[in-house]
């Protein structure tokens, strides 16, 4: 269905079991899930590509007899006006020297869920990510002019099967359908999230 706008960007880091990290130190947060803040931090893009893949004709007797459909690999091109330093290290699992420097390192488990509006702007639609990783291809600098050059925190993640999910890599909520829950959705993105009394 058509959505409008970029509504809400979360994300976790996962433990070897695949449940996220709910400490604030060696997770994104106490409760396990970031969300990306309005104003100048806010989420600009997120633009998934590889949801599902065009099948193989399969031929037999000089005509197609099949088709062979493989599963999509869903990757995800997004763009922050300005992530908090801290939690970007933290995503690409870049690691400290100890005297302020970052260099790359062991690339951390991450989930994400992503939210639009449905087109009436009023219900949601969602698309979750429980397993996959990010990686900052490019850092573009540029001089000022009479206007300010600003380069955004631009981000590539590449979802992973979830075999909760029967080996898909994405799923996708519909926040108008009468049995969506969002317990349940985040529960289903965010392995062992506890969700608050008042609310995500």
């Amino acid at each position: 269905m058509a959505t409008v706008g970029l509504n809400l960007v979360q994300f976790a880091l996962l433990d070897s079991s695949g449940n996220i990290i709910a400490n604030a130190e060696t997770g994104l947060s106490a409760t396990g899930v970031y969300k990306v803040s309005d104003g100048v931090i806010s989420a600009k893009t997120a633009n998934i590509t590889g949801i599902e893949v065009a099948p193989t004709q399969i031929y037999g007797n000089d005509e197609v007899v099949d088709l062979s459909t493989p599963n999509g690999s869903p990757i995800v091109a997004l763009d922050f006006n300005d992530l908090p330093y801290d939690i970007l290290n933290k995503l690409l699992g870049n690691v400290s020297d100890g005297k302020g420097g970052y260099v790359t390192g062991a690339k951390p488990r991450v989930a994400m869920l992503i939210g639009s509006h449905a087109l009436n702007k009023t219900n949601m639609v969602y698309f979750g990510f429980a397993n996959g990783q990010l990686v900052n291809p490019d850092a573009s600098n540029g001089t000022d002019t009479n206007a300010e050059t600003r380069a955004d925190d631009t981000l590539t993640y590449t979802s992973l099967q979830n075999p909760n999910w029967g080996g898909k890599n994405i799923k996708t909520w519909y926040d108008a359908d009468p049995t969506f829950a969002a317990t349940s959705m985040y529960a289903d993105v965010f392995g062992g999230y506890v969700f608050p009394s008042s609310g995500q």
